[in-house]
């Protein structure tokens, strides 16, 4: 007899440990009738296992961890982990429904509308800014969304709004948190057109980074599915919190179903870019207990020069399209110990 709800994760060696268990925890703590809900967890390449004292931990918070060389073709692009597991989930878990977490996620309340009702297959929430997606046939990235509806045999075209800016682009939604129906098959038509996409070598303007939720995108399109978004209150972007629209922003912690943080605690100076959200209350006792969490897991690990840097590698590759080759961020880090 299938569970109802099941949640699967990727949890590999190194700082998604600390995160998948921070994850768990919150889900353990704060999911109020779902929080003893399955967890699956899923190291899908071939190497070192996670830590001894994970596994322990894991089993301490019954969560189901497994490595399985689900990802050897693409074992080099980690992103692949998701459509791949996704899909190993959908024909092995057997639960009605299945929501793929991110591991840069905690909860801090019942997300209630994981439960979809009988009339949709899947639920949640668009991409937080336009990134590689396009605003219709005069972006500079049209093609390569036209490509993938080319060969991915989309029919109906599909529009959706960025919380930033308010944008309206080609449907382009965030595969960090994906509520589906297991009978509707949508993992599995993922990973094969995935698979389809990687093999064609078809990639956005700005590199291979994306490939995995555009295509996740591109599917639901294809399909024909009636996406239904999940509040703004789920996958909250806290970093982002002061690039939201104004409707969009939360005012208060409490107010909060899960966050999506990033590499926000990877730094050592997350407590004070917390502080620095505009008109946000963080006077709670779920955020004292992120804070400990934070501490306990010891995720900050880097200094922020390391920020830095990727931000000034990001407007080097920019200047590239303009011939200019610029290695200012090799400088910095040859002299700079992060």
């Amino acid at each position: 007899m299938s569970i109802p709800i099941a949640f699967i994760i990727c949890t590999e060696p190194g700082r998604l440990e600390g995160q998948s268990l921070m994850l768990a925890e919150s889900i353990r703590k704060f999911c109020g009738e779902l929080k003893n809900t399955p967890i699956y967890s899923f190291h899908p390449r071939v190497g070192e296992p996670i830590l001894k004292q994970t596994q322990q931990a894991f089993e301490a918070l019954q969560v189901s961890h497994q490595q399985i060389p689900i990802n050897r073709e693409f074992h080099e692009y980690y992103l692949a982990n998701k459509p791949l597991v996704c899909a190993y989930a959908e024909q092995n878990v057997d639960a009605e429904i299945l929501v793929f977490l991110d591991s840069d996620k905690c909860f801090f309340s019942e997300p209630k509308e994981f439960l979809l009702p009988v009339d949709c297959n899947v639920r949640m929430r668009p991409e937080y800014g336009q990134g590689i997606g396009s605003t219709g046939l005069q972006d500079s990235q049209e093609w390569y969304w036209q490509k993938l509806y080319e060969v991915l045999g989309v029919k109906r075209e599909v529009f959706v709004d960025t919380p930033i800016g308010n944008k309206r682009i080609r449907a382009y939604w965030n595969s960090g948190l994906v509520a589906v129906r297991r009978s509707a098959g949508i993992f599995t038509t993922w990973k094969e057109n995935f698979e389809k996409v990687m093999r064609l070598d078809i990639t956005p303007p700005q590199g291979i980074y994306f490939v995995e939720q555009s295509v996740l995108s591109v599917t639901l399109c294809a399909l024909e599915e009636n996406v239904e978004h999940l509040p703004p209150n789920y996958s909250y972007p806290l970093p982002l919190h002061n690039r939201l629209s104004k409707g969009l922003q939360i005012k208060h912690w409490d107010d909060i179903i899960s966050i999506h943080y990033f590499n926000l605690f990877f730094y050592n100076d997350w407590h004070e870019q917390i502080k620095r959200l505009k008109k946000f209350n963080i006077n709670s006792d779920k955020y004292q207990w992120l804070c400990e969490e934070v501490v306990r897991f010891n995720m900050p690990r880097v200094s922020v020069w390391h920020r830095y840097l990727l931000g000034i590698r990001r407007m080097e590759q920019k200047l590239k399209s303009f011939k200019l080759n610029i290695n200012f961020s090799g400088w910095i880090e040859s002299r700079v110990k992060f």
